[in-house]
């Protein structure tokens, strides 16, 4: 006979040993290994007292104590005691065996084998993990959390006692159906190990007055999703599973999203990952907003779900724009109407804003931007970036990488977007999330160190902006996804990221709830359950502060006047000039040019004219995608006078065609002649340009040519833009009452 440990229960534990969850074995019971050591000495002292105070001095047989049971038997005409010693019991647990005469003598053959073998060590560790505990509970370990929500190392005397004595008849004394017999036969223990001297008496009075109470006993079951997980990609002799879960922030984090989740719609789940930079240690793991509810489809796992991340990717496009130069902190950049070749990218918000910094663009959201990044990085150098930092990207069937990636036009995870995100707090470098602790530390380059800071920076709210001292504030990035699938945050200072999705399960949209209204409010309560930390990223050296001006993008001398300067965070004290629309824009974004004019400024002198010029005056002309956004006065028609008369047919300059929308002025407010009626229609038309000319209603293409009828449906606040061929825009305000 041996003592090889039947199939055992595993289990995965939180750091420091807490329980997590536990899975039966292919019987259904619970059996968590222990060993001597990982129990109270208050269990061993009840159970060697009450069952065999000579265990470590006979050789698996008590003869004393087998003539007190034939003598007990003989005079009383029932059994009262059975005799069996420990090792008796473990040779029954071993190999059952009937219960007559014949029986119990190969139980005392097989317990001196048992002892011939082994040690008593040993047979005792048997008992503890094997031993009956009513239904199916096996072991001691398994007790305690069944009937006690807590390990076997912390028993109290009454709770030792009381399991001492129930592997005598489990179903009898299970505490949660018989609580009064349970007591009374745990109190039997305590007298006798009162009378033994093995307790005092005052420890023996104190333990009686602790109750049995039936409480209901449930398998006890914090981060399920992340148990189940472990578990199913495990082999199956891997008993113990240690992830480096902290187990109150994971309690108050599923409390925190179950709380949250009452006041959304039905259906829709939440999950949530906190991970540690310095390790990638994931510290919370919440991966539903209710394992056990099913209308939230609480058993699927949106942490590892593929779905679209919306705009959470553009820190990553603006970071490698830096790392190419191609930009600094307080760039130019064109949120108008841009065509790249026959992809047409709209906002988030249904309008444009015209020339934006770099910072505002990212802080804000802006697609047009991102993507005019995303041409100019290059898509497959961006997708070729994050795949080798770790991040997994699944593009739709038979795609490429294209610019649709800037906006979310691919799959990824929670757990992968909390792995790109730690590099802005990680100096540019990735580290993989780690969910056990024989997990290897893998680390991956995505950004710079600072491109990665200035990032961060560029993503720590406005709001925030007095905490930057302080360190009490983290940078915030916010997705939402095509037709409001997915809402996401994604949070991250210099010891932790955190993630956030908010959804429906099956992919239904959920209409009205994005990223910063539906998953930032989440997040930032998430933050708050953090432990206290340093959240302050120190600036790296790579990183100066410096102004530039617009619309040049160049770098600002002390004491050069500029019409429009920017103080912007500088990667390698580079401020780059800036950016075409797209990449196959011919010639610079900013037009120079030195013209001649007369003594009085109001007629340019062309070339070969023989009007004396006074002066030379050097312009600047902003990008013409972006006049029509501009104050008048910095339009090229205002700021290049007209020839001399005298020489109108000369050297005329080549220029841009500026479009202007005839019909409604700007800001004209719309009514209904008649309530019974619907709104007017209006024919607006395009006057000069280079046609083919774009119609864009609210950044949606309406029509392509030189008329477009306006017939608003509903009120509310319209935008009307066209644009031509070459880029030129005007743009106009309507107010539909």
């Amino acid at each position: 006979m041996d003592l090889t440990p039947r199939t055992r229960t595993r289990i995965v534990l939180a750091d420091g040993g807490i329980p997590l969850r536990a899975f039966s074995d292919e019987k259904g019971i619970w059996r968590y290994p222990v060993t001597l050591d990982q129990v109270s000495p208050l269990y061993i002292e009840a159970l060697l007292g009450y069952e065999d105070r000579w265990f470590y001095d006979h050789p698996g047989v008590n003869p004393f104590s087998m003539v007190r049971a034939v003598w007990q038997w003989g005079t009383s005409g029932r059994i009262i005691s059975g005799g069996s010693t420990l090792t008796m019991q473990v040779a029954r647990l071993r190999r059952p065996v009937p219960r007559t005469v014949w029986g119990k003598l190969r139980q005392m053959v097989a317990a001196l084998q048992l002892e011939w073998h082994y040690d008593k060590g040993e047979i005792l560790t048997y008992y503890l993990n094997h031993a009956p505990f009513g239904g199916t509970f096996e072991g001691v370990q398994a007790a305690c959390f069944a009937y006690f929500d807590h390990g076997a190392e912390e028993l109290t005397h009454a709770q030792a006692a009381l399991l001492a004595v129930m592997p005598q008849s489990p179903s009898r004394f299970r505490p949660d159906r018989f609580p009064g017999r349970a007591e009374r036969a745990r109190n039997k223990c305590l007298d006798r190990l009162k009378t033994f001297g093995l307790w005092s008496e005052r420890e023996v009075a104190e333990a009686k007055q602790e109750r049995v109470v039936a409480w209901p006993v449930e398998v006890s079951m914090t981060a399920p999703l992340l148990a189940r997980r472990l578990h199913q990609g495990l082999p199956r002799e891997t008993i113990r599973v240690e992830t480096f879960i902290d187990f109150s922030l994971q309690a108050s984090m599923e409390q925190l999203v179950r709380d949250y989740a009452s006041g959304l719609p039905p259906h829709v789940s939440i999950s949530v990952m906190a991970m540690e930079n310095a390790t990638g240690a994931v510290k919370a793991y919440v991966g539903s907003a209710d394992f056990l509810n099913t209308e939230r489809f609480g058993s699927v796992d949106m942490v590892r779900a593929l779905r679209s991340p919306g705009s959470t990717v553009k820190p990553f496009i603006y970071g490698m724009a830096l790392d190419e130069g191609l930009i600094c902190s307080q760039s130019l950049l064109m949120d108008v109407p841009i065509q790249f070749g026959d992809y047409q990218p709209v906002n988030f918000h249904r309008s444009f804003s015209g020339p934006v910094s770099s910072a505002s663009a990212l802080a804000h959201s802006l697609n047009l931007p991102a993507v005019q990044l995303m041409d100019h990085v290059g898509p497959r150098f961006f997708y070729a970036g994050m795949v080798n930092s770790g991040f997994h990207i699944k593009l739709p069937p038979g795609a490429t990488p294209n610019l649709s990636m800037a906006l979310g036009g691919f799959s990824t995870s929670l757990e992968d977007l909390v792995l790109a995100f730690s590099s802005l707090g990680r100096g540019g470098r990735t580290v993989t999330p780690r969910l056990t602790r024989d997990a290897a530390m893998e680390e991956a380059p995505l950004l710079s160190e600072g491109a990665a800071w200035i990032i961060q920076e560029m993503l720590i709210p406005a709001r925030d902006a007095q905490l930057r001292r302080s360190g009490a504030t983290f940078a915030v990035k916010t997705g939402t996804s095509y037709g409001f699938r997915d809402a996401w945050a994604l949070g991250v200072d210099q010891e932790y990221t955190v993630g956030v999705w908010v959804g429906r399960p099956d992919g239904t949209p959920v209409p009205g709830h994005y990223g910063a209204q539906t998953a930032t409010p989440l997040l930032e309560l998430a933050f708050q359950q953090l432990p206290p930390h340093t959240s302050l990223i120190p600036r790296p050296d790579s990183v100066s502060e410096a102004k530039i001006c617009w619309p040049e993008g160049a770098a600002l001398s002390t004491g050069e006047f500029c019409d429009q300067p920017r103080v912007a965070w500088l990667l390698d004290e580079t401020a780059p000039p800036t950016l075409t629309s797209t990449r196959d824009a011919q010639g610079p974004a900013v037009t120079h040019l030195a013209i001649a004019t007369t003594p009085d400024g109001r007629y340019r002198v062309p070339s070969g004219c023989q009007v004396r010029a006074a002066a030379w005056t050097r312009l600047t002309l902003w990008p013409v995608e972006l006049e029509s956004w501009l104050p008048p006065a910095q339009r090229r028609r205002m700021m290049i006078p007209p020839p001399v008369p005298e020489c109108a047919g000369k050297g005329a300059l080549v220029l841009e065609e500026s479009v202007r929308i005839e019909g409604l002025g700007d800001h004209e407010v719309v009514m209904k002649k008649d309530p019974e009626r619907g709104y007017p229609a209006f024919k607006l038309r395009v006057l000069g340009g280079n046609g083919p000319w774009y119609w864009f209603e609210n950044s949606t293409l309406a029509v392509q040519g030189e008329v477009f009828t306006f017939h608003p449906e509903y009120p509310g606040a319209y935008q009307i833009l066209v644009v031509d061929q070459s880029g030129a825009v005007d743009k106009i305000h309507v107010d539909v009452l």
